[in-house]
């Protein structure tokens, strides 16, 4: 009996045993390793900048070419943080002067300053928004472009021929005839005068006997020394020294009465506007047009310094007899009114005319000249 207990025990201890070993915790498993971190994005390239080609109908040294190099240079391209870049080049440089305007509808340039005198092709209107015989003075000017819709009339009409206008950009009265040995004291001596002139203040002068002419800025020096003209009108006295004109002329006459105010334009191809984006757009907008009075506050002291020189060099200088001064704003006023008949009383030239001839009256009402 004990055997068989002995037996029992040993075999529920084996069992005991067997039990034990087969319920061993299977061993932990080793760790996975961590996954290798993803890598870094690359970083995002910068934009190529927008690059434009400029002109200007002006050539360099010319007060107006300086001024727009400077607001370009120095506040345009500065502001756009070199997302745009603005190659800029002088009269003829890329295309012949004076035909700015079609090269920006070409795509030859993206960026111009030209006078609206020179774009009469595009629109007969366009002239005036320079300067109108008889009309607004350039602190007038100024208000009825930011004002009484001038602003909106120009960018308006430019639209139709895929240009966006910026703005005027303004100076003083134009001095009325620079002479080379024609003294001016009657109306019979209007017609001794070969004239460079352009413009409105061109035909009014034909009309008055005048031979005219247009000729580039830059060829009046020749022109005068050669004879080929014996007078010419060009902006104002810091314009005259800085081209030496001094050294062809003999004679200066001043009156506001062909051109009481003078400005020249700002435009841009509308393929290259509507390229920009928004911000870039509001940069070059309100840039220009905060500075489209840069030029006219310059050349107010630098004209007066610069007449003393020309007096100086012997210069003779004459307020224009009051003769051909009325003779001047009567023919303009006619000539005015034949063109509004002409052109018919929707046209643009008409609500140009229409819109000064108010404001005029308006300003002077309250003694702004």
């Amino acid at each position: 009996m004990k055997k068989i207990v002995g037996i029992i025990v040993i075999s529920l201890v084996i069992v005991s045993l067997a039990l034990t070993a087969c319920a061993k915790p299977a061993p932990t498993p080793s760790p996975s390793p961590a996954p290798a971190p993803a890598p870094a994005p690359a970083p995002a390239q910068p934009a190529q900048p927008i690059k434009w080609t400029f002109q200007a109908a002006f050539p360099a040294g010319d007060p107006w070419y300086e001024d727009a190099v400077e607001i370009i240079k120095k506040r345009i391209m500065p502001a756009a943080g070199g997302r745009l870049v603005i190659d800029i080049f002088p009269a003829g440089a890329v295309v012949p002067d004076t035909q700015e305007a079609d090269s920006l509808r070409t795509g030859t340039l993206d960026y111009a300053y030209t006078a609206n005198g020179y774009n009469k092709h595009l629109n007969p209107a366009f002239p005036l928004f320079d300067q109108m015989a008889g009309g607004l003075s350039t602190t007038q000017l100024y208000y009825w472009l930011q004002a009484y819709g001038g602003n909106e009339l120009a960018e308006a009409e430019y639209a139709k021929f895929d240009i966006k206008y910026l703005c005027c950009q303004l100076g003083p009265p134009e001095d009325f005839a620079y002479t080379k040995g024609i003294e001016l004291k009657t109306l019979d001596d209007v017609k001794k005068l070969k004239m460079r002139t352009a413009g409105v203040g061109g035909e009014i002068m034909q009309k008055l006997g005048a031979s005219t002419v247009f000729l580039p800025g830059g060829e009046l020096y020749e022109s005068m020394q050669r004879g080929v003209i014996n007078s010419f009108e060009y902006s104002g006295a810091a314009s005259f020294l800085d081209m030496h004109f001094n050294e062809v002329v003999s004679h200066l006459y001043i009156s506001y009465s062909r051109a009481p105010s003078d400005s020249n334009v700002m435009l841009v191809s509308m393929k290259s506007w509507n390229a920009l984006p928004d911000d870039l757009k509001s940069i070059v907008l309100w840039i220009q047009r905060g500075a489209q009075q840069l030029t006219w506050e310059r050349t107010i002291p630098r004209n007066g310094a610069a007449l003393q020189k020309i007096k100086e060099y012997g210069i003779k200088v004459e307020r224009l007899p009051k003769e051909i001064e009325d003779a001047v704003i009567a023919t303009a006023q006619a000539y005015f009114d034949a063109e509004v008949a002409k052109y018919g009383p929707n046209s643009l030239y008409a609500k140009v005319v229409k819109s000064m001839r108010e404001f005029k009256v308006l300003c002077e009402a309250q003694g702004v000249f």
